[in-house]
């Protein structure tokens, strides 16, 4: 059994686990994890989370889950401004950092409640809900995971919420595709 297959079946029996639903047992803190796995590895993650909505409703106790794609997310408000061809054209004209500090504008991402985090509240359903969070490497550098998560736990404490990252997770530093240094983010706990 190769380590992916390893932490998957870690990640199912601890999903499992009505403790892990409920945030119990964690010293008060909220309960954030990081997967984080081999950016190489991004097609099979994407079947193995498939996988896992598929099969563990009917041993979730009640709990569902929710993913949220951030690279969607994104794409979705960008689009409701209008702004995708303004995008584009920035690129063009003035390279990848003054879009970058745009986009940080626009999705409010220096805010206490920045419009990802709005959205991921305003859709979320009723009930037991165990967060998956997606496509965190497809929104870097435009979107930094530690900003959407230092916000996010503001907002977001009922239930669990898990953030597959493509890189490392040392639970201080993120490294996006393991090279890469993030902000330090030492509130979640690593799945792996």
């Amino acid at each position: 059994m190769d380590k992916l297959t390893e932490d998957f079946a870690k990640l199912r029996d601890k999903i499992k686990s009505p403790s892990f639903q409920a945030n119990e047992g964690l010293s008060n803190e909220v309960g954030y994890y990081i997967f984080s796995y081999d950016p190489s590895q991004e097609m099979r993650v994407r079947e193995e989370i498939n996988n896992l909505i598929q099969t563990l409703p009917p041993m979730l106790n009640g709990a569902s889950i929710q993913v949220f794609d951030l690279f969607k997310i994104m794409m979705s408000i960008v689009d409701e401004f209008g702004y995708r061809k303004q995008f584009e054209e920035f690129e063009k004209q003035y390279g990848m950092t003054f879009v970058i500090e745009q986009m940080e504008r626009l999705l409010r991402m220096n805010s206490e409640s920045n419009r990802i985090v709005e959205y991921i509240q305003q859709h979320l359903r009723p009930g037991k809900i165990i967060i998956f969070l997606t496509g965190v490497g497809a929104v870097f550098p435009l979107v930094r995971a530690h900003k959407v998560l230092n916000t996010m736990n503001q907002i977001i404490d009922e239930g669990p919420v898990v953030m597959f990252y493509p890189g490392n997770y040392d639970s201080v530093r993120l490294e996006m595709f393991g090279e890469l240094k993030d902000d330090n983010y030492y509130r979640a706990f690593s799945l792996n």
